[in-house]
């Protein structure tokens, strides 16, 4: 999957060989669930997620869609994208209901409807707050409702983009009260993150915004790479806690298998990810010390971490500045802890716990995850090669490189970012085929390639 992201009827995607963590899952013997975005390959049958592991699947195979019809379009090519999927029956669906609502209500009925007595597996991944493949990239649900709760907000493109993220607010928080409703929060792992920096502006720009951090979401500064997620779960020990150890998104495939009572021996062997379960549940210290960022062989940039330092080859400029609102205008209402304490997710897990949260706990919580750094005139534009303290200096004003050579050298040419140059897999970007054209399934963008079932059983290993 590396290089340009997938392009719908682009005929690639994972492997076949590679076991997806819903499918490690389902042999622990959970109900799994997708809803929402798949993007990691169609072009067959069996690389859809009723294939790999899902036992239903309600949503889009592609990047993005647009948020009432559920459509992308491709080399001029518009298609539904909107599909209910169980194992050996791929069907499209058609909608015009809000995305956001759409995957709300299918999480709420999974959820009713499972069988307590087996685990569930139910993976979200929403739409919001995306860019719409609509004309009007940020969507909103209600353009009345959204004048009158959020006004306050001038720029008329960020009112857009706080009106979708309140959408998607409202979505945690029916999700979370169905847990509950069900007795099963109690007995819940709930994470929730993002994947990526925001698109301020340019391509798929949503008018979000990284501030104070450097970069937007296809460049390898903060900005672009540094992801937040929050953990809820009643076996945390250190609840209400800021954690800022290094955690990679490969992790979370051997931290769930652990979680779910698996034995990380039956994972594939040389994984990426390190098991994190007992630094979420303990705060012990993480195994992981260094991460890869990219190894682009096309563009001729890589970059890596490695414990407090960052070191980038070859940056672009193009998205490579500050941007953003910061957010603290003093036009703004004051933050409500209130409404966060007594919203539906609030009350939901404040209903179960035997620990309470003030109004001064959310207020110091919020300011020890507050980045503040100051942009400069002048700074690096890492068109060669910069290294960063990212820990004294997350906004990536000082270029260190020519003061810790010897850091620099290790990362850049020891057995880091070299040893994964040497079994790095070239890109496979392939063009569209045009046998995938939602024309000839009757205009919803589907599987369009036919494998033999010994084929499947050989590209599986």
């Amino acid at each position: 999957m590396q290089g340009y992201p997938l392009k719908a009827g682009e005929p690639r995607a994972i492997p076949l060989n590679n076991t997806l963590l819903p499918e490690y899952l389902r042999k622990l013997g959970y109900a799994t669930h997708l809803v929402g975005k798949w993007h990691v390959g169609y072009y067959s049958d069996y690389h859809t997620p009723a294939y790999r592991g899902f036992d239903t699947f309600l949503g889009y195979y592609n990047g993005y869609v647009t948020y009432f019809n559920h459509t992308i379009e491709q080399n001029d090519q518009v298609g539904n994208d909107l599909h209910y999927d169980v194992p050996k029956n791929l069907s499209a669906k058609y909608s015009h209901e809000y995305m956001t609502d759409l995957i709300s209500e299918r999480a709420e009925d999974i959820i009713w409807n499972h069988d307590r007595r087996k685990p569930l597996y139910l993976q979200l991944s929403h739409l919001a707050p995306h860019a719409s493949d609509s004309k009007d990239v940020m969507e909103v649900r209600d353009m009345k409702e959204l004048n009158a709760t959020l006004g306050y907000i001038e720029d008329f493109n960020r009112r857009k983009f706080a009106g979708v993220v309140t959408a998607l607010d409202e979505s945690v928080g029916r999700v979370v009260q169905a847990l509950k409703e069900r007795h099963m929060l109690e007995n819940s792992i709930i994470v929730f993150m993002s994947d990526n920096g925001a698109q301020t502006e340019g391509l798929l720009e949503n008018y979000g915004s990284n501030y104070p951090l450097r970069g937007l979401k296809f460049t390898l500064f903060e900005g672009g790479i540094r992801g937040a997620a929050c953990a809820y779960s009643p076996l945390i020990k250190n609840t209400s806690t800021i954690s800022d150890q290094m955690f990679h998104i490969t992790d979370w495939l051997p931290t769930f298998y652990t979680a779910a009572g698996g034995n990380l021996e039956d994972l594939e062997e040389n994984l990426d990810g390190f098991d994190q379960w007992s630094t979420i549940v303990s705060a012990k210290k993480t195994v992981r010390e260094s991460i890869l960022l990219n190894i682009d062989e096309v563009e001729n940039l890589s970059g890596a971490l490695w414990g407090k330092y960052k070191l980038i080859n070859g940056a672009k400029q193009l998205y490579g500045d500050y941007y953003g609102d910061s957010g603290t205008n003093e036009s703004y209402p004051k933050y409500n802890v209130s409404s966060v304490l007594h919203s539906p997710a609030g009350s939901a897990i404040a209903n179960i716990s035997n620990l309470t949260l003030s109004a001064n706990d959310i207020t110091q919580l919020r300011e020890e995850t507050r980045v503040t750094c100051k942009h400069p005139t002048f700074y690096p534009k890492c068109l060669n090669t910069c290294l960063f303290d990212v820990y004294s200096d997350p906004c990536e004003t000082i270029d260190l490189s020519l003061k810790h050579p010897d850091v620099c050298t290790y990362l850049r040419m020891t057995s880091y970012i070299a040893g994964y140059k040497k079994v790095l897999m070239s890109q496979t970007n392939m063009i569209v085929d045009p046998n995938s054209y939602p024309e000839h399934f009757n205009g919803t963008w589907m599987p369009w390639l036919k494998l033999p079932e010994e084929l499947v059983h050989v590209l599986s290993g």
